[in-house]
């Protein structure tokens, strides 16, 4: 059942295809004039007499337009009329005009009606691909059955060669006002396919936006919508949402969109690529580019204010794409040599097969190409984006990762001074008091663990076991520097390879000193004793430190106003939390009143 839909839509759009392709060249009867060029401007009675006279030739070798020629054009319709049986009336369509006059023939005279799709006119318009027409009684015809047309070609120049406008019935024109042809067809689905794919871009490069705060997602996406508004000119149904009513208007906006499109497409290139950064120079001569396109934008927009049929203006457009081509294809190969890194090459292909789409577009008048070009252009840097998003991530998360070696470095750097001093003093009153033994057994066990603590500064982890080693070190050494005052056990558990799992290194020594200093040390009874146990979790290793000391309200009553802080619990707590998910401190250490003593529960990620 799911198919059904898809399906009724798929013969839906092969039968309007076929409708276009079958019933389209009924719906216009073409209708081929004969022209006569002057360089200066006549009457209608002058151009009727050069036409008596013989002067009037067909359009088979016409040519080019030229500007500052008028164009005659003489349309005898008699043939169309009687084959196509009309009776009453006509609809004319004379494509491609943009300014002119058609002379008919009302209250017995030679009347003229205007043709200016910038302004005011007798033309009507529908939503066709080619919208512009004009209904004519058979009785306004000239001598029953001609028309004349004058026209001068002010901003396009189109090549008049085998020049053709067409008519219709008046039935024709309202059953067949729906369709289009095959070609406009293919034109039209081509664009709406654009429109879907800079659509989901558009709301995509906007999301990033807002999220990573990068410009170049906000001009990629005024890039899309301005070749949206530049492609409308297509379909009327797609123009109309952007003042096609208002032909003025919609032409001034569809021709700075084109300049528009090459000024945010070099915004986008320049912070897609960071020249700023990697090619200051470069930089600077497309920021000199985007000042003029913009200064270009303002001047052509006070050329179509004045005069939509501006010539210059026509001029400054095609010079402008002359440039911008030519400057694309330079800068490509600039690119290619000068720059480090695989982001360029989806510069590099996007940006040649986005201008030689618009090339043949130009050379060609087709815009087909550019569109086709746009769509590729547009997944091309689609998966560009996609790409530095990806580069990006990785490029901070291995600025986090070193970041967080040099924070882990920094805290396990800072073993609490007083332990060395203290270890200093231990040995300085054993020798003085001529204790040789005992001091030379603390020097060897303190030089011991000064040599592991530097021989592993460089590894930000050890193994479980040589973490382990260097902590009944550090046990011996306050065990000798306490004259044996405590016991300690490190128990294991059996059938187990966490010896082997790294962990952070001397990660459980302030928690054994806390435990020593504040609990063992404060006891007066012989007994003491400090329990370190490891525990195999799956993701972490449980550590639990136990003490049979005075317990921790005992030992806060006991501190006096000198009393220092250990740094190493806060520094010990930044270290876990650093290398694990968990956020709480209640999380990661915990500490448990016993009936006699303290156990602190510590979770250690694996590495």
């Amino acid at each position: 059942m799911k198919e059904l839909p898809l399906s009724i839509f798929f013969i839906f759009l092969l039968n309007f295809q076929l409708s276009a392709q079958e019933r389209s060249p009924t719906y216009r009867v073409l209708v081929f004039p004969t022209v006569f060029k002057m360089d200066s401007a006549i009457s209608i009675n002058q151009a009727m007499d050069y036409s008596n006279q013989g002067l009037f030739q067909t359009t088979e070798n016409l040519g080019i337009a030229k500007q500052g020629y008028h164009y005659w054009f003489k349309i005898d319709l008699a043939e169309a009329i009687s084959k196509n049986n009309i009776q009453d009336s006509i609809y004319f369509y004379p494509y491609g005009v943009e300014k002119g006059n058609l002379f008919i023939v009302r209250n017995s005279r030679l009347t003229p009606l205007v043709f200016n799709i910038m302004g005011e006119n007798d033309l009507k318009r529908t939503n066709l691909e080619s919208p512009f027409y004009i209904s004519i009684s058979k009785n306004e015809l000239i001598n029953g059955s001609k028309l004349y047309l004058v026209t001068h070609y002010l901003r396009a120049t189109p090549d008049l060669s085998n020049k053709t406008f067409s008519i219709s019935s008046p039935e024709a024109h309202q059953l067949f006002s729906g369709y289009i042809s095959h070609n406009s067809f293919k034109s039209q689905v081509l664009a709406f396919f654009f429109l879907g794919v800079a659509a989901v871009l558009m709301v995509f490069n906007l999301i990033l936006f807002f999220n990573m705060k990068e410009r170049q997602y906000i001009y990629y996406g005024l890039f899309l919508l301005f070749q949206l508004i530049y492609y409308s000119r297509i379909s009327p149904l797609l123009a109309v949402n952007f003042g096609y009513g208002h032909y003025h208007f919609f032409f001034w906006l569809t021709s700075i969109s084109q300049i528009l499109i090459n000024t945010f497409y070099m915004l986008f290139i320049r912070h897609f690529l960071d020249f700023p950064k990697y090619l200051p120079k470069f930089d600077r001569i497309v920021k000199g580019i985007v000042i003029l396109l913009a200064s270009l934008i303002v001047l052509v927009s006070v050329l179509i204010y004045h005069d939509p049929y501006n010539a210059f203006q026509a001029n400054l457009m095609n010079w402008q794409r002359y440039f911008m081509a030519t400057f694309a294809f330079v800068g490509v190969a600039y690119l290619w040599k000068v720059y480090q890194g695989k982001l360029v090459y989806f510069v590099i292909a996007g940006t040649l097969i986005f201008t030689t789409g618009a090339l043949l577009t130009m050379f060609l008048l087709d815009l087909d190409y550019m569109i086709t070009g746009s769509a590729i252009e547009s997944t091309i840097f689609a998966l560009g984006l996609s790409y530095k998003i990806k580069v990006i991530s990785q490029e901070k998360r291995e600025a986090e990762s070193e970041a967080f070696q040099t924070r882990l470095g920094a805290l396990r750097a800072q073993i609490n001074p007083h332990f060395i001093f203290n270890s200093l003093s231990s040995i300085q009153h054993l020798i003085s008091s001529e204790q040789k033994v005992p001091a030379l057994k603390y020097l060897a066990k303190f030089s011991k663990f000064v040599r592991q603590v530097l021989e592993n500064s460089l590894d930000v982890h050890v193994s479980l076991e040589k973490e382990i080693e260097l902590l009944k070190v550090y046990l011996d050494l306050e065990s000798l520097r306490f004259e044996h005052a405590f016991t300690y056990e490190v128990i294991l558990p059996e059938d187990s390879n966490i010896c082997y799992e790294e962990v952070p290194m001397l990660i459980i020594q302030p928690f054994v000193e806390n435990a020593i200093k504040h609990g063992l040390l404060a006891k007066k009874s012989e007994d003491k004793k400090l329990t370190i146990r490891f525990f195999d979790k799956g993701d972490y290793i449980l550590c639990e430190v136990e003490d049979n000391g005075i317990g921790r309200e005992a030992a806060e009553k006991m501190k006096g106003t000198n009393y220092r802080p250990s740094r190493g619990m806060g520094l010990t707590y930044e270290r876990l939390q650093l290398e694990t998910k968990w956020s709480t401190k209640e999380d990661l250490i915990v500490f448990e009143d016993l009936e006699q003593g303290t156990k602190v529960t510590i979770k250690i990620p694996k590495q």
